[in-house]
């Protein structure tokens, strides 16, 4: 109802204003619609202003190029494909702005191509008829029964909290081992992404806590921090030490079942608490500091594992109670806090440039069409063809959606006939018209609050609006509106055409090449650099696998039975993150270490090299990497585990786990025995 209030305002408006396509206002509300109230300003806005870029570009291509039709089809068609590529590598809401930018110049400059003269004024009423529509619905969800996003964002940080805590003690406790664990973890990676966008509309709301973003920013990143110190826990905890192995030190378990109590009370860190678990950790860390067998080298790295799980948890606990209050505290975690200018995100810029490719070629043929039939209303159709290879870029296969809408536009042509030459001509007066709109944008509007309606809502209450014309007269001309629905429908059957040509893809493909993007970054960190900047790198490797990991849970729901399923990514994770601390510190070591560490540094960048391009060479590398790892622990020990090398013998042990989980213990190689001199 609220939406609909919005849209009949926005109508009223523009029918007073005496603007040329009133009913544009009403397709605005609608589009924009959200309900939370700092969502619709946002998506609002962000309309608003690519509107304004788009009208911009209009008046500065048309009259220019409107005598050489080709030059200007190429025009709209690349800045159409660019804003589009542009889009999809931002990845934030703040996309939405360069989507309108790149579209609204083929809807305003298809439809002034015959009247160039008239491309200001008609660039200028669109935008203030979006403008007309974007405030009404800004204004009426502000106002009527506001829902505001804070106390969903609160929500929502409640309940990932939640969802953690029960897969942080299940970890701890050696449980877990089963593949909906492995789920979990990824829907936990999924959820702290979601909360970026949230966060995003927070800042437009009129909430108490619309001012604390980069409180929410410190928060997401430690909730994807935790993620694979939690992964590593439960690999390790799940795996007890065998009848034939050395039981690990009793303190590894009072620390465990100490950890667990804490965070099962849901509370702050107390300094008694706290006191607690650092003597637990620094006996371990005594016990392991001249560990030499396996048995006492893994419960040492527990120990630093617990710590950190300890110091992030506690920080999103400080870190909620904050947001709620508005005050700050001080934070424990330091390994990774690194402030970057901007938030690293997985870009896919090969597909970003192929979606745009297909927008562009799908108005080229959509318009190459048009010209060469010679029909009126063909640049409906090159408009449409363009606007829905936008629509949907973000989709890996959007062809079956494109021909469901487009059989959904087929029912509300259906409506909109009937409307257009059965009820408007009983129509005299504005409310009136409100009360006959109603008996279709009411019970329609109530679907976009379904998501699994939300595309039927949607072509519903856009469409009927634009087709309708609903301007200060009726017309009533059957022949344009034949023509102009006919244009709409070809121009979607063309963009399906060109995008399953062009650039549609399986779930299985995308996951694929997620995984193999994750796999170069690593190889990249394994590469021999200097150590500094070390938080900066953990932190945008960190950032860049977790948005990887929260774009394939989707996917894999889908290719649950198919080998990339199996891939754990959250264990790759690590191995990138364990590969930055040898890089870290392998110039603070002994020459006889260092040498050992870079063989290491070398078979790591190698064998994710060979998965992501030579899955057939990896096993050789494999067998040749766990020689090296444990040459360079057995040299470290050896060297009597100076203190410059407790960071790099965990990173050591840490990667032989995570690699090679099956494989038999590390063990010192036996020292040859001193042959002793004869007796004369």
């Amino acid at each position: 109802m609220k939406t609909f209030a919005a849209g009949m305002l926005a109508l009223w408006i523009g029918l007073v204003a005496n603007l040329p396509n009133p009913y544009w206002s009403i397709a605005a509300v609608y589009i924009v619609a959200h309900p939370l109230s700092g969502a619709t300003t946002s998506k609002g806005f962000y309309r608003l202003i690519g509107t304004i870029i788009g009208g911009a570009v209009t008046i500065l291509f048309v009259p220019h190029l409107v005598n050489s039709p080709e030059i200007l089809t190429l025009a709209i068609g690349l800045w159409m494909g660019l804003c589009l590529a542009i889009s999809l590598l931002d990845g934030t809401p703040r996309s939405y702005l360069f989507m309108l930018a790149g579209y609204t110049v083929a809807i305003a400059s298809f439809a002034v191509v015959s009247v160039p003269e008239t491309t200001f004024d008609y660039a200028v009423g669109r935008v203030e008829e979006i403008a007309i529509g974007i405030i009404c619905a800004a204004v009426v969800n502000r106002l009527v029964f506001p829902r505001h996003s804070g106390p969903v964002l609160v929500s929502r940080i409640d309940n990932w909290l939640r969802d953690g805590s029960k897969l942080a003690l299940a970890s701890l406790r050696g449980e877990g081992a089963t593949p909906e664990f492995l789920r979990d973890r990824q829907r936990l990676a999924a959820d702290a992404l979601e909360l970026r966008n949230l966060a995003t509309h927070v800042a437009y709301d009129t909430s108490s806590i619309r001012n604390v973003g980069a409180l929410l920013h410190v928060l997401q990143q430690r909730m994807v921090a935790v993620l694979p110190i939690i992964s590593s826990l439960h690999d390790v905890l799940a795996l007890k030490p065998g009848e034939n192995e050395q039981p690990w030190h009793p303190a590894v378990q009072k620390l465990l079942d100490e950890a667990c109590g804490w965070i099962e009370s849901g509370e702050n860190l107390t300094e008694e608490r706290r006191t607690v678990l650092l003597r637990l950790i620094e006996d371990i860390d005594r016990h392991g500091k001249d560990a030499t067998s396996w048995g006492e080298l893994l419960p040492f790295n527990v120990a630093a594992r617990v710590r950190d799980l300890v110091q992030i948890w506690s920080d999103c606990i400080t870190l909620r109670q904050d947001i709620l209050s508005g005050s700050r505290h001080s934070l424990r975690w330091r390994r990774y806090d690194a402030h970057l200018k901007a938030r690293p995100m997985h870009r896919d810029y090969g597909m970003a440039l192929l979606s745009g490719f297909s927008a562009f070629l799908a108005t080229c043929v959509a318009t190459a069409f048009w010209i060469a039939s010679g029909w009126s209303q063909g640049s409906a159709a090159a408009m449409m063809a363009g606007i829905f290879c936008c629509i949907f870029a973000t989709m890996d296969d959007p062809v079956p959606v494109m021909r469901k809408f487009n059989w959904l536009l087929l029912i509300v042509i259906a409506a909109a006939f009937i409307f257009e030459f059965a009820l408007l001509p009983l129509v005299d007066g504005f409310f009136p018209l409100v009360l006959v709109l109603g008996l279709f944008l009411i019970p329609a509007g109530l679907l976009l609050a379904i998501p699994s309606q939300f595309l039927l809502g949607m072509v519903l209450c856009v469409n009927l609006p634009n087709m309708l014309m609903l301007q200060g007269h009726l017309t009533h001309d059957f022949v344009s509106f034949a023509n102009a629905n006919l244009a709409t429908v070809l121009g979607i059957v063309i963009a399906a055409a060109v995008t399953s040509i062009v650039r549609s893809v399986g779930a299985e493909w995308s996951v694929r090449r997620l995984i193999k993007a994750g796999w170069n970054d690593i190889a990249l960190a394994a590469e021999r650099r200097p150590g500094r900047h070390r938080r900066q790198r953990m932190n945008r490797l960190l950032l860049r696998m977790i948005d990887r990991i929260g774009m394939m849970t989707p996917r894999l729901a889908l290719v649950a039975a198919a080998d990339v399923a199996k891939v754990d990514l959250l264990r790759d994770l690590r191995n990138g993150m364990n590969t930055i601390d040898l890089q870290q510190y392998r110039s603070k070591l002994p020459e006889n270490c260092r040498a050992a560490v870079d063989a290491v540094l070398d078979g790591v960048g190698a064998r994710y090299r060979a998965l992501a391009s030579k899955p057939q060479e990896a096993d050789e590398i494999d067998r040749n990497l766990l020689v090296s790892i444990d040459e360079a622990i057995t040299t470290i020990i050896e060297s009597g585990s100076p203190a410059n090398a407790k960071r790099t013998r965990m990173a050591l042990v840490a990667l032989r786990f995570n690699l090679f989980p099956k494989a038999p213990p590390f063990a010192l190689p036996p020292r040859p025995l001193m042959e002793l001199p004869q007796a004369a």
